[in-house]
């Protein structure tokens, strides 16, 4: 085994959380995903200092395979530290982010959400709240204490946005909001009663120019039950940052509120050529994909999302594991198969090869900024072709390549893209996608054990939002569900229904058991759209 080997056998492992693995250990089959391979080409990178893609990670998933590949890309490069073919110097240990706030320049991924935002109807859709089921004997002083140490952590919760000169600058202030206390024990609640009193501190509006942006709600609740509400503006929280705030969050109890160091900032490769990540977008988005002829029952009388219902549905521990078990062995994480099935079943009620999703990823390794809470994430279309792709394997092979993709060039921001490419927009419609999907993983610190707390749950679906359709799946103790947030100026709810059980079914036939034939989903629509509006 050569040494290079031996280095990267220590940073899978590292990027697995694994004690160690072998030169021929596959990283998908391992448990990787592509968030973690991000991680795991952000630090091959750092170490070897040659580019390293998610898509080399994808394409060369052992060691001993990367190794290989890596070899011959040095055997060409000036040395440690140099990026081959482009003379760039590796970026030092310091985060660029951290500069920028420094001056009070946003990243453009903010700029762009703050723009969004000034068109904001009625408030809600910019708003990420988690909804956690508290486990442990609570102390209610301590968990105060224990939050108050979040803002002191992460400078992100205590920014407030400013315009100047019609540009926005971010102002990190000292006002904290602390642990607001809903004592519902002597007020017996039904589910539905409780879930319509959480909405309601969801759609508390923030002020963007005043804060704080983060808040925290402790409901107490009969016997001895208790919940915890986060709820913060979109500009300072994403998906991610929620996880590392219940961690942070239990952590800091355990310690009578004292948190725990914050981690230092991590190395940054090289940025690569933004004319490098354009051309990619350029020849995968021109053409730019046609919209969706969607069943919609309404026509268009306002902003998508403006008020929205949701459609759960389970799906089920053995589905899932199936469905896992696709991914892995495609070199992909559960949110390939996911996609593939809201693609294939979309195009096959819309008659079309050609289907176009949004969908964020997260750009903390990138930016070295793991562990950090904010804004940290990316837009980014994730254009699929369907033709000829009714094999499980083989299509969720593709959704994998093109996420990878998209991983590799999500340094270029959205708004920048469509004002790069100027894709034709008809009236209400957004740039290139018409359609949303996301995976939210499982909130679960673990066991509370002694004089400690525990926190399990995800987010909570508000009632607006920012797209017509949104498939949003959350992890489960056991399975998933499938969150189908619609639109309901444009879709009834049965509609609604049957885009979801569509879907449900994609779901089923990608995870059908080893031998089962799979059955096509292309096709005409289901006769129940008949006689719907296919408009755009």
């Amino acid at each position: 085994m050569t040494d290079l080997t031996k280095d990267l056998c220590r940073l899978f492992a590292r990027a697995l959380e694994l004690e160690y693995v072998t030169d021929d250990t596959d990283f998908y089959l391992a448990g990787g995903h592509s968030l973690s391979a991000l991680a795991l080409a952000v630090s091959v990178e750092e170490a070897v200092g040659v580019p390293v893609r998610v898509r080399d990670i994808l394409e060369c998933a052992t060691p001993e395979l990367l190794a290989a590949r890596l070899a011959e890309a040095r055997g060409g490069a000036a040395g440690p530290g140099t990026r081959t073919g482009t003379g760039t110097e590796s970026v030092p240990r310091t985060s660029p982010e951290a500069r920028r706030a420094q001056d009070g320049e946003v990243p453009e991924s903010v700029r762009w959400l703050w723009l969004a935002r000034q068109n904001e109807h009625g408030g809600g859709a910019y708003t990420v709240p988690c909804l956690l089921r508290g486990e442990g004997e609570l102390d209610v002083d301590r968990l105060a204490s224990a939050v108050a140490s979040l803002p002191g952590r992460h400078p992100a919760l205590r920014t407030v946005f400013v315009e100047r000169q019609g540009t926005v600058r971010a102002v990190v202030t000292e006002r904290t909001a602390p642990l607001d206390v809903v004592d519902l024990r002597g007020e017996p609640l039904t589910d539905e009663e409780f879930e319509a009193l959480v909405h309601d501190r969801v759609e508390v509006p923030f002020d963007l120019t005043e804060g704080p942006l983060f808040r925290s709600t402790l409901f107490l609740r009969p016997d001895g039950a208790w919940s915890l509400l986060f709820t913060a503006d979109h500009l300072v929280c994403d998906g991610r940052s929620l996880t590392v705030l219940a961690a942070e969050l239990v952590a800091a109890y355990r310690q009578d509120g004292t948190p725990p160091p914050a981690p230092a900032p991590g190395l940054r490769p090289a940025p690569r050529p933004r004319e490098e990540s354009l051309a990619h977008w350029r020849d995968l988005l021109t053409p730019p994909p046609a919209p969706l002829l969607l069943p919609v029952d309404h026509p268009r009388r306002g902003p998508a999302g403006a008020v929205t219902d949701t459609v759960p549905l389970d799906i089920g521990p053995g589905v899932t594991a199936r469905l896992q078990s696709l991914a892995s062995t495609a070199h992909a994480g559960l949110f390939a198969p996911l996609a593939a099935a809201v693609a294939s079943g979309l195009g096959g009620l819309t008659r079309t090869d050609d289907v176009c999703l949004g969908t964020p990823v997260d750009r903390r390794s990138p930016l070295g900024l793991d562990g950090a809470v904010g804004f940290h994430v990316a837009t980014v279309p994730l254009r699929l072709d369907l033709a000829g792709r009714d094999d499980p394997a083989g299509l969720v092979r593709h959704v994998a390549a093109r996420t990878a993709d998209a991983l590799d060039h999500s340094e270029v921001a959205f708004d920048e893209l469509v004002a790069t490419l100027d894709p034709p927009r008809p009236a209400g419609r957004g740039p290139f996608f018409d359609v949303w999907v996301a995976l939210f993983p499982r909130i679960d610190t673990g066991p509370a054990g002694p004089r400690g707390i525990a926190l399990r749950g995800g987010p909570f679906l508000q009632r607006r939002g920012m797209f017509e359709l949104s498939f949003q799946f959350v992890e489960q103790e056991r399975g998933l569900r499938l969150c189908l947030q619609y639109d309901t100026g444009r879709y009834n709810r049965d509609t609604a229904e049957q885009i979801a059980g569509r879907v449900l079914a994609e779901l089923g036939r990608l995870a059908g058991e080893p031998g089962e034939p799979a059955q096509p989903s292309s096709g005409p629509p289901a006769p129940a759209f008949q006689g719907f509006r296919f408009d755009t």
